[in-house]
């Protein structure tokens, strides 16, 4: 299941798809169906048999597979492909450790400049505990704080529920509120927050509060997607979608079994005892907050990036009418762009 990663695919052809201001909501609205789905699948569990429920999994799947296959649309565009084409040729792998270490040497993206060194440690610093503490909360409410299965599945649907209105609603509006990196750093100090609340809970309603506040944290992921694609070419989406998920199943393996150790060392002590583990993943998401304060905001802005910076990178001075009218020009084209390749994509024709 591990060998394609079809959110980073999703993720890379929303990319190629949105103009820059509308990536991170566009990401946020893609995040929330996932949740719906998420939301949904509890019922499967509840109504079905385990073989029914591997059934009817395999048919959902395979009717996405199909979906995509007959009326997904192409989102790279001609050029790009031929851009990187054009570098794989150029790059000279020919032999099969060449082909094998290749993947590794992709990851320098992420040593590119400063904003993408400072960007995979934040996304490191998300990824190690807010993939880990999703799943050890559930056990911890069911051995220390003796929450049963039921209510614990009723809080985990209105988490669901909540993340949904979170990217559909909230999401766009703080980014317009805020910009991109404020908003960043806000969901990460979410993360700092709800992680905390789970270290100190000794009742339901205080890890409940932490469950609805992990949502608010939600916010910061499609602007960490979104950032990353604002700052590298067209022909570039796919590398560096897959390059910063190849640093966060890194921090996935790691979070679990860091965690873990702490919570070993810990589940005896006094108060807060076995809940120090989620009060250190409180202490990385800050660091991760703190580091984000950094980037410089020139890139880690979607309004800055398009108008002070070139394709090069160049730094260029533009007047407000200018810059308006340039952006109006470049979105249109791009929208018009999209739309002829779907038509000819559904039309057949290459």
């Amino acid at each position: 299941t591990g060998l394609v990663s079809t959110m980073t695919v999703a993720l890379t052809m929303l990319s190629d798809s949105l103009p820059k201001r509308h990536r991170a909501p566009g990401y946020g609205i893609f995040l929330s169906a996932f949740m719906t789905g998420f939301a949904l699948s509890q019922g499967l569990a509840v109504a079905l048999s385990h073989t029914g429920v591997s059934i009817a999994a395999t048919c959902l799947l395979l009717s996405g597979c199909i979906f995509t296959l007959f009326s997904m649309p192409e989102t790279l565009s001609a050029d790009a492909k031929m851009k990187a084409v054009e570098k794989r040729a150029a790059s000279g792998d020919r032999g099969v450790l060449q082909i094998i270490a290749r993947p590794i040497r992709e990851l320098g993206i992420l040593n590119r400049d400063r904003f993408f060194r400072r960007l995979a440690v934040v996304g490191f610093c998300s990824a190690m505990i807010y993939s880990s503490d999703t799943t050890l909360i559930i056990y911890y409410m069911e051995e220390h704080l003796a929450i049963g299965y039921q209510s614990i599945a009723y809080m985990l649907f209105a988490m669901s529920f909540l993340g949904v209105l979170v990217q559909v609603f909230l999401l766009k509006a703080v980014i317009a509120w805020f910009g991109e990196q404020k908003t960043l750093i806000l969901g990460l100090f979410f993360g700092a927050s709800h992680n905390f609340i789970y270290g100190i809970a000794d009742s339901q309603s205080v890890v409940f509060v932490g469950l609805l506040v992990s949502e608010l944290t939600s916010l910061h992921y499609p602007v960490l997607v979104a950032l990353r694609s604002f700052n590298v070419g067209e022909d570039e989406q796919g590398h560096v979608q897959g390059a910063f998920h190849a640093l966060a199943s890194i921090a996935n393996a790691v979070g679990p079994v860091l965690l873990q150790a702490i919570y070993n060392r810990t589940k005896d002590l006094p108060y807060p005892g076995p809940g120090t583990m989620f009060v250190f993943g409180a202490g990385v998401f800050f660091s991760g907050c703190v580091v984000a304060c950094t980037l410089p905001s020139k890139q880690a802005n979607c309004q800055d990036s398009d108008t002070n910076r070139q394709p090069s990178g160049e730094a260029v001075d533009l007047s407000p009418q200018d810059t308006s009218i340039e952006l109006e020009s470049q979105q249109e084209a791009l929208l018009e762009k999209n739309a002829i390749r779907a038509a000819n994509s559904y039309a057949g024709t290459p």
